[in-house]
């Protein structure tokens, strides 16, 4: 018998996806902070269920974020959470948006704008690293799945190959070592 996944309320779905909103490093951050707490501190979802969630939220074509906070939105409080969940997530990101137009319109030409140039995308690119590395360390021990990580890595880098493609290769893959499993 298969023991009942713990669920996550509207109100904590409402307050996580807030804060995501307020997080850096788009989705791969986000993503990487959305593993933190609904695998490790919640323990609401198996890491093996999420990186599924992730993999295809990374197919659907639209912001991969998005893709997978419908998912869990949905998956813990149906539609009314997939509502609630983009709600918190995307307000912050309006409003700052809005703010940053403002600034940017206001600042255009100025001294100050060509220094965020020397700075801010540095540290952008930074936290986008960081977020990316956290959320695949576990496949930076010898594997399979570092294997071809670093393959498809390789691939998009040096052959120019469509990420798309990559993506579908590898649930392909992923399909057939699935259906190998269970046949055993």
């Amino acid at each position: 018998m298969r023991t009942p996944e713990p669920t996550v309320g509207l109100r904590e779905l409402f307050l996580l996806f807030l804060r995501l909103g307020f997080s850096f490093g788009a989705g791969t951050g986000m993503s990487a902070v959305l593993q933190e707490d609904l695998v490790r501190k919640r323990q609401a979802v198996t890491r093996a269920d999420f990186m599924i969630m992730y993999g295809l939220a990374r197919l659907v074509p639209s912001g991969s974020m998005t893709a997978l906070a419908v998912a869990v939105g949905y998956r813990y409080q149906g539609l009314l959470g997939t509502v609630v969940v983009l709600v918190a997530m995307i307000a912050p990101a309006f409003i700052l948006t809005i703010l940053l137009t403002i600034a940017y319109t206001l600042l255009a030409g100025s001294p100050a704008l060509r220094l965020v140039n020397l700075t801010l995308v540095p540290a952008a690119l930074a936290v986008v690293a960081v977020s990316t590395f956290r959320l695949a360390q576990e496949f930076f021990t010898p594997s399979v799945e570092l294997f071809l990580a670093v393959a498809a890595a390789a691939c998009v880098l040096l052959l120019n190959v469509n990420p798309s493609l990559l993506l579908l290769a590898g649930g392909l893959i992923g399909a057939a070592v699935i259906r190998t499993d269970h046949r055993q």
